[in-house]
């Protein structure tokens, strides 16, 4: 089977396996446990605020140590936006990545549906799939921005091309870490997580998807 074909299924499921979060109690877990995960992650102090006003769960993030700050308002998983703005700048909203789920987009899951080759696909992956897989989600997307100002980091790659906002989040979490060493071995927690998941069929927790360092 062609590996763009296992790939494109993979994709997808890694976003069901991990950042699909249904109903209000998991969207909170998810949502807290986010949250716990970044001042260990990133090595900061201050823990990001959250709340849930009118149906609409949100999250606010201060990361002094980078000048930046970014605010997430999540409707559904269809509906989301992040704003990235420069903390020392009250002005200074940098951009804001807005999904709304009336517009058309290119239907990849149901294709892969009509397609019926999921079950075929799932035999054939291998690691380097899964690495490539979430090399494209996470780590370096192939559409992607770069922060020249307040911090000029090219290892920083936002991804622009992101409809689901627990994704986005996640994928934040890892790009915007400043520490090296720490995304390196975040980066092979996450390649051997889901290489495990996927071997074993078993889910992967928001305990385990965002482990406290």
């Amino acid at each position: 089977m062609d590996n763009d074909i296992i790939q494109a299924y993979l994709w997808q499921g890694v976003i069901k396996l991990a950042f699909s979060p249904s109903g209000d109690k998991d969207i909170k877990s998810w949502i807290h446990q986010y949250g716990c995960s970044l001042p260990g992650f990133w090595e900061i102090a201050e823990y990001p605020k959250t709340s849930e006003i009118n149906g609409q769960f949100q999250i606010n993030v201060n990361f002094h140590q980078i000048n930046i700050s970014f605010d997430c308002s999540i409707t559904n998983i269809d509906k989301f936006t992040v704003s990235l703005s420069h903390i020392a700048n009250t002005t200074g909203l940098m951009w804001t990545h807005d999904v709304d789920f009336q517009y058309f987009a290119f239907p990849s899951q149901s294709l892969l549906n009509k397609l019926n080759k999921g079950k075929q696909a799932t035999k054939k992956i291998s690691t380097q799939h899964i690495e490539r897989v979430l090399d494209g989600l996470i780590f370096h997307p192939r559409s992607h921005q770069h922060i020249e100002y307040p911090i000029n980091n090219h290892e920083i790659r936002i991804g622009g091309g992101i409809d689901n906002p627990f994704l986005y989040l996640f994928h934040l979490r890892y790009q915007l870490c400043p520490i090296p060493e720490k995304r390196s071995e975040e980066k092979n927690r996450l390649n051997e997580l889901f290489t495990n998941a996927i071997e074993n069929r078993s889910a992967i927790t928001p305990d385990q998807l965002l482990k406290v360092h």
